[in-house]
């Protein structure tokens, strides 16, 4: 039995730029780059592109992705991902956001590693210290805040959190705290993957328009591993450019 599944869970249409994981990188699509990095990760046994696209489909095939056609009913990443994990078998099912065409493999294995090493884990996922202060008031960057013991209180678009006691003074309080910017991976157990499918919808979520806020929303803790490289999540045709710049197109 495969024990750790790699599902990245695709739609065709995006509020702010449809259709955006079909937008070519260089010569390849975003989608593509998200399957070609997640190959690269050494704990998943299985990789599946779920959507209820048929063209998105059709271009995995292209690549030679394994595809599981879902409903149009989902309303979220981790929904369809959950779907999925209803009809195949495995142990750790990692949800790999489409649009995060340079997730790094660190961002996939430490979190399912950090699992495999703590049984009392249901979900875990990544996240990685802001370098710069124009991330900070990006609201396209999730921000989280984690507790002592590494578990996340709250993740949200704002600044977070808000450095009230340095704010005044020239914005040195970048230097003093630690801001840290969620990646969108997010590994879970099968039972837990599951239930969270009937879990209701609370007012933060539907607020911040986070998936994540459902768990905490309804009392369960989301462990966050912090890694050192970073990934880029696509939402406009800015974040193109960005990638372009970089000399990823």
């Amino acid at each position: 039995m495969k024990d750790v599944i790699g599902i990245i869970p695709a739609r065709y249409d995006s509020e702010r730029l449809p259709g955006k994981v079909l937008q070519k990188i260089g010569r390849i699509t975003i989608l593509e780059s998200v399957y070609q990095h997640a190959m690269r990760a050494k704990t998943l046994d299985r990789i599946i592109i779920a959507t209820d696209s048929n063209i998105i489909a059709e271009e995995a095939r292209h690549f030679g992705a394994e595809v599981f056609i879902t409903s149009s009913d989902c309303t979220c990443g981790t929904e369809r991902v959950a779907e999925v994990a209803e009809k195949i078998s495995g142990k750790i099912f990692v949800n790999i956001q489409a649009d995060e065409p340079l997730v790094p493999d660190q961002a996939i294995d430490l979190p399912v590693e950090e699992m495999l090493k703590n049984r009392k884990i249901v979900c875990c996922t990544p996240a990685t210290r802001i370098r710069t202060e124009q991330e900070l008031y990006n609201p396209d960057i999730t921000k989280v805040v984690m507790d002592r013991n590494g578990f996340a209180l709250f993740f949200s678009a704002s600044l977070l959190p808000f450095p009230r006691v340095y704010f005044t003074k020239d914005r040195p309080f970048f230097k003093k705290v630690d801001f840290f910017k969620h990646i969108g991976v997010y590994a879970f157990r099968k039972n837990f993957l599951l239930r969270f499918k009937l879990l209701p919808r609370g007012p933060l979520e539907k607020f911040e328009q986070l998936e994540q806020l459902r768990m905490l929303e309804n009392g369960y803790k989301i462990k966050v591993t912090v890694i050192s490289k970073d990934s880029i999540s696509v939402d406009s045709l800015k974040d193109l450019d960005k990638l372009k710049v970089m000399g990823h197109g």
